[in-house]
């Protein structure tokens, strides 16, 4: 992080596999301080990332700007908002979700921080209020849950939604961004190489979805066992969630057809 200026970060000790080495909550600011995300309530967290903000030269942490609902990405926010008088903020979208936000955003909006500007990017895809924030005058991305430092993220229905998700990536390359800090996993160096393998991955598993289902695999277990084998027991649901967003996908595009439990491929006309 020695690149960045008033930039730093505080990783929650929720360590998993859905959240790898835990979640990265990121400080910026020189006298008054801006976090993005905060995942866990308790003292260990919320004292972390005070002292952080202190360490930085920071007097007072003034705004929480959330990129998601999920509660590995805003479970500590109110209890962050009660012990330092930081107003919360949150897409307008989740307006009332957490019960005690101070002010909305939404894609296209600017945020100030004590030191630039933050664009509010409306990425849906992973949750339909997910946003990322993007600090053009050093090119930085945080991309929240939409992007991961290690592996992929999951999309998980009915919210999560694969064809936004798509589009969303696709928007992200019209950015000049020189690196990618995600919510979980290390700084990503290469951002338009990773955006993109990110959207050849997820056309790459709509493929083999469908060639499951012309294998005559008609159920999510079924697809899922076999595009994603070898995964971790506490992954397996995760992945079949993914293909059920495929799938999703794929019968709006008139694609597949569902019969119950059981995809088709549709006949073609």
């Amino acid at each position: 992080m020695k690149s960045l200026e008033y930039i730093d970060y505080f990783t929650a000790a929720n360590p998993g596999y859905m959240t790898l080495n835990g979640t990265n909550q990121y400080l910026l600011g020189r006298e008054e301080i801006t976090v993005i995300d905060v995942a866990l309530p308790g003292e260990e967290n919320i004292g972390g990332i005070l002292a952080q903000a202190e360490e930085m030269g920071g007097k007072r942490i003034e705004k929480i700007l959330l990129t998601h609902i999920h509660r590995d990405h805003c479970g500590g926010a109110l209890a962050l908002k009660k012990r330092s008088g930081a107003r919360v903020g949150l897409c307008a979208l989740r307006a009332g979700y957490l019960g005690g936000e101070d002010f909305t955003y939404a894609g296209g909006d600017s945020i100030s921080y004590d030191g630039g500007e933050l664009a509010v990017v409306h990425t849906p895809g992973h949750e339909s209020g997910h946003c990322c924030f993007y600090e053009p005058r050093q090119r930085i991305l945080f991309t929240g849950d939409h992007i991961l430092g290690q592996g992929t993220t999951v999309i998980p229905p009915p919210d999560g939604n694969m064809a936004a998700y798509i589009h969303s990536l696709e928007k992200l390359l019209k950015l000049k961004i020189r690196l990618l800090l995600p919510g979980h996993g290390p700084v990503i160096h290469d951002p338009y190489g990773k955006i993109q393998e990110y959207i050849d991955h997820r056309l790459l598993r709509e493929r083999e979805v469908l060639e499951c289902l012309g294998e005559g695999r008609n159920m999510i277990p079924a697809i899922a066992a076999k595009i994603y084998a070898g995964l971790p027991s506490p992954l397996v649901s995760a992945g079949q969630l993914s293909v059920e967003a495929h799938l999703l996908k794929l019968i709006r595009e008139g694609r597949v057809v569902r019969e119950g439990e059981r995809y088709l491929l549709a006949a073609k006309g």
